[in-house]
């Protein structure tokens, strides 16, 4: 791991996150209708998402929309309508598939060809991706090389604890950059705090749930104690209590459905107490922060196996002047993070590159 060093403190950043997806798309059980029986059944992503798109302008909050492709072939207005109200669409693939279970060239397939639609509707690059279930794991991380091969500048599939679908226990936390073969991919994962030493989630879909305000707001102020931006993440069916049900087993069941008419007022008392932004509003105040504040910012080397490990410091400081392979390898970096801020960083850049040093670990 790479880790450009200073001591600026950085303020936390709290960005609010929408995977598009209707009351059917749950995954992994036997009780998931076909994408194939999809287009018979009673959608309810309109109403839910002129719902969410209401209280957002109520409160002038703004968000990133992380869009099923099958959905927004589907909706193409209703994309259209997110992006006019200020809000960042990004992409949740096409047909809802987990990583591990289509292997790598079917997932190439499926995030590219949902790039493509959604690209088309807007009309403009979809810089964002984020895998259904956080299904990036140690072992199916050839994901990252795929999503930067297909020109996402950043992703948000990493879930950095224990999950049912997927999960990677060990991984940063808090923004950072992934090395891949294709070039930096920038990785903003979920939020999750500590609690009696396990890595814990309060923030997003059951999780937000299930957790009284108190104890996420608890969370929120550890997780900005930290230094790290707050991901928060909902579906649409979940601000939705009378949508139709799946015959799921018990612990699918309570984990998809309990408390759903909490959703809705703890959105509303989010949107009303903070100030929330879209990912992509948030990575590049991140980036920022580190150029022009001088922050801290790691960098994942991805291994010979792909996998994403915990490497300890040796203590070795290297002047980047005196080591070209550390220089060569900050330059990526910095061409990674030009393409969220454009020329005014690259002239930053020039001017601040002699101090620069970095630590490898």
């Amino acid at each position: 791991m790479l880790v450009f060093k200073n001591q600026a403190n950085y303020k936390a950043s709290l960005c609010l996150t929408i995977d598009v997806e209707d009351w059917f798309h749950i995954l992994e059980s036997p009780a998931v209708p076909s994408i194939e029986c999809w287009s018979c059944l009673e959608s309810h992503i309109e109403r839910n998402v002129e719902k969410l798109l209401i209280l957002l302008d109520s409160f002038s909050a703004k968000c990133t929309l992380f869009w099923l492709g099958w959905l927004a072939e589907r909706h193409k207005d209703l994309v259209r309508k997110c992006q006019t109200a200020g809000h960042e669409i990004a992409c949740h693939g096409y047909a809802h598939v987990l990583a591990h279970e289509v292997g790598e060239q079917a997932f190439r397939k499926d995030i590219s060809r949902s790039k493509a639609i959604l690209e088309d509707i807007i009309g403009e690059p979809v810089r964002g991706f984020r895998a259904p279930g956080f299904s990036i794991t140690n072992d199916t991380a050839w994901a990252f090389d795929v999503i930067r091969e297909t020109g996402y500048q950043y992703d948000a599939s990493v879930f950095p604890a224990h999950r049912a679908h997927g999960g990677i226990p060990n991984a940063i936390l808090g923004p950072h950059f992934v090395e891949t073969q294709n070039g930096h991919l920038l990785e903003i994962p979920s939020s999750v705090v500590k609690i009696f030493g396990w890595r814990t989630c309060l923030f997003s879909g059951g999780y937000l749930r299930l957790a009284t305000r108190p104890m996420i707001k608890w969370g929120l102020d550890r997780v900005q104690a930290a230094g790290q931006p707050l991901v928060i993440y909902v579906h649409p069916r979940e601000i939705d209590p009378y949508h139709p049900r799946l015959p799921l087993s018990l612990i699918r069941r309570f984990k998809s459905y309990v408390r759903l008419k909490s959703t809705i007022s703890k959105l509303e008392w989010l949107c009303r107490d903070y100030q929330l932004c879209s990912m992509l509003e948030m990575a590049e105040n991140y980036i920022k922060s580190f150029y022009f504040e001088a922050r801290t910012l790691p960098v994942v080397n991805m291994r010979g196996d792909h996998r994403i490990t915990k490497a300890k410091s040796v203590g070795e400081t290297i002047t980047l002047a005196s080591n070209e392979a550390f220089r060569d390898r900050l330059l990526q970096v910095e061409r990674a993070m030009s393409t969220f801020l454009g020329q005014a960083i690259e002239e930053h850049i020039a001017l601040e590159k002699p101090r620069l040093q970095t630590t490898y670990h």
